[in-house]
């Protein structure tokens, strides 16, 4: 009797091992993302967790019972309670990062040697300046610390929450005034907290790298906003605030000044009104929505006896004008600070 041997051709051994090689090449990837985000969760949320133990610490003994003055001396207390193995002051933040650029939320390139205040981590309100440290195990993290934190007595509740990522246990509330962002696999890209992507640099309390922009960008990176209405300011009452901050140097004197209603709308953005020069700059660049008439007020003033008057540029043609009377109606746009 005659045995017959089954068994696959090699056509289909070829064609099945191309097979599982497609759905490797398509699942790797994926998978390895997986595991990069599950370590670089684990390492945020050891981050936190060392960093809120060294606050209980603080808190403990009494030393989160009065707000402090400043980030500096914030950190002069916290690093009694926490191991540090560098510490960097503002003018030198990029020292204690491991790059020196980064991307941004935007997706734009950053500076690291920009983040020298709180309002270079999107906090308008925070003028203080930050403080990087390393930590012992090389975590990099650039902090900075809210003067107007709740305090805490030795005897006050504490209550805990989990971190839904890292599995560890760390009280929010001791942390409230705290706000840093931190980079959890040193140089090894993408180096990048862009918003909606898988990012090794992770933000607490919602630090994020870049003063943010109300408006756009232009190719100089400078960023631009045009206001559709500004109103006006009352430079004949020089008891008002108002007056104070939007009427100088030479003040019109007249009750709807458009030049300081133009300073205010800027300033309530947390940004400025371009000077002559930076107005012809932006002129020359190219950005989205840029626009391509009307006259637009400068903050520089013109040499006119009474100096009533300011530069201005018309977008038309690029031509300048100093015969911007202080009380007209033109067009504003507002710059980062």
């Amino acid at each position: 009797m005659r045995v017959k041997n089954f068994g696959f051709t090699l056509a289909e051994v070829l064609i099945t091992l191309g097979i599982i090689g497609v759905v490797a090449a398509v699942s790797m990837p994926i998978l390895i993302q997986n595991v990069n985000e599950r370590v670089n969760a684990e390492r945020e949320a050891n981050i936190a967790f060392k960093i809120n133990q060294a606050m209980e610490k603080m808190r403990a003994l009494g030393l989160l019972n009065s707000s402090y003055g400043s980030t500096e001396a914030f950190v002069d207390e916290l690093q009694n309670h926490l191991k540090i193995a560098k510490r960097c002051d503002s003018a030198h933040i990029a020292e204690c990062w491991p790059t020196a650029t980064v991307i941004d939320t935007t997706g734009e390139e950053y500076d690291v040697s920009d983040a020298k205040t709180g309002k270079d981590l999107q906090f308008k309100d925070r003028t203080t300046n930050n403080v990087g440290i390393v930590l012992a195990d090389g975590a990099a993290i650039i902090l900075n610390y809210d003067q107007n934190a709740p305090t805490f007595d030795v005897g006050d509740a504490i209550s805990a929450s989990k971190d839904a990522v890292g599995g560890k246990f760390y009280t929010t509330n001791l942390t409230a005034g705290l706000a840093y962002v931190t980079d959890v696999n040193g140089r090894k890209g993408p180096n990048s907290q862009q918003e909606g992507k898988r990012n090794d640099i992770r933000s607490f309390n919602g630090a994020k790298f870049g003063t943010g922009c109300a408006g756009v960008k232009t190719n100089n990176k400078t960023c631009v906003f045009q206001v559709q209405s500004a109103g006006y300011v009352n430079c004949a009452d020089t008891t008002s605030d108002d007056y104070t901050k939007y009427c100088g140097p030479h003040p019109s004197g007249y009750t709807q000044d458009n030049l300081a209603g133009a300073k205010k709308a800027c300033d309530s953005m947390d940004m400025k009104l371009p000077t002559k020069d930076e107005l012809q700059s932006l002129y020359g660049e190219s950005w989205e929505g840029k626009p391509t008439s009307g006259n637009f007020w400068s903050s520089t003033e013109a040499a006119h006896s009474p100096q009533n008057y300011v530069y201005g540029v018309s977008f038309a043609n690029g031509a300048t004008g100093n015969g911007f009377f202080k009380i007209y109606t033109y067009e504003v746009l507002c710059v980062g600070k």
